[in-house]
């Protein structure tokens, strides 16, 4: 009996063994994909040129080639730098708060991970954002809200593009609408990759409509065709867009759709698109 529970024990040990072997690799290489995932990207910063003068150039959550990203320094940025119009990503918090940030929970830019939409304000404010291009001369910054960022747009003269991020909260749209008309904001453009979302915010606004696309179908331009007054933002990097010289972007204009594209930060790929007569495009690091 007593050998038996010692080979017993042996054979417990070694389990625990070459599990901790296994997992030891796969802790390393989840750290290191962690890692790059947090890491911000280093961004050149780039010049459009005449080319883009009658072009609508903006900054993608701002500018976040030299700001953390959804924050009020991006923003300001992007209005010191000259864009037209600056995006943003909106979420609302469990108390009723519209704040800025792009992923539903906080991992990417703050050092707590919390979702979002059930989370009050009060518990996001108190934490701070620590991640983002040129963090360490933006310290102590705060999660933004929706307000302070419509307040930015008007004092720099930039258009609001609002990403409605979530499916959820649809309801409570016409807070959003309040929002800007308080900031004495005359025009807002609302994005969003849920039609049914555009719906609810055609319904309280005249305001300019695009439906999120990576790859332009038919269904995208008769999703985009149900919505009224709403054009197709459509992912200017993805070479299925450009097949059988650009066929389906020639397809969705003569279908009548104001056309963007996202997220541009080569200088050619958006001399193409200005070519193709794309008239909003998106980027991180180009400026006029």
């Amino acid at each position: 009996m007593a050998n038996t529970k010692t080979a017993k024990e042996k054979g417990g040990r070694m389990a625990v063994v070459v599990l901790c072997l296994l997992l030891v690799p796969v802790l390393l290489i989840g750290s290191g994909y962690l890692y790059l995932f947090l890491k911000p990207k280093d961004y050149p910063l780039l010049k459009a040129g005449k080319s883009a003068s009658e072009v609508f150039l903006v900054g993608h959550r701002g500018y976040r080639a030299v700001a953390p990203e959804n924050t009020l320094p991006a923003y300001e940025e992007a209005g010191k730098a000259g864009f037209k119009g600056a995006e943003c990503d909106v979420y609302r918090t469990k108390d009723g708060v519209w704040v800025l940030q792009h992923d539903y929970i906080t991992l990417w830019m703050m050092n707590t991970v919390r979702k979002i939409e059930n989370t009050t304000y009060e518990e996001l404010a108190k934490k701070r954002v620590n991640n983002g291009v040129n963090i360490d001369k933006y310290r102590g910054l705060r999660i933004c809200t929706l307000e302070e960022y419509f307040n930015a747009c008007k004092e720099y003269d930039m258009l609001p593009v609002v990403e409605l991020k979530s499916a959820n909260n649809s309801e409570y749209y016409q807070e959003i609408v309040d929002l800007a008309k308080k900031a004495g904001l005359e025009k807002v453009v609302y994005i969003s990759f849920y039609a049914d979302c555009l719906k609810v915010m055609r319904g309280l606004t005249d305001d300019d409509l695009y439906f999120l696309c990576s790859e332009i179908t038919d269904e995208a331009i008769a999703t985009a065709k149900s919505i009224e007054n709403c054009g197709i933002d459509f992912d200017g990097n993805t070479e299925e867009n450009y097949e059988n010289d650009s066929a389906i972007i020639k397809k969705a204009q003569a279908a009548g759709l104001k056309m963007g594209a996202w997220t541009i930060d080569d200088v050619n790929t958006m001399n193409k698109l200005i070519d193709l007569g794309v008239t909003m495009i998106t980027t991180d690091n180009i400026t006029y």
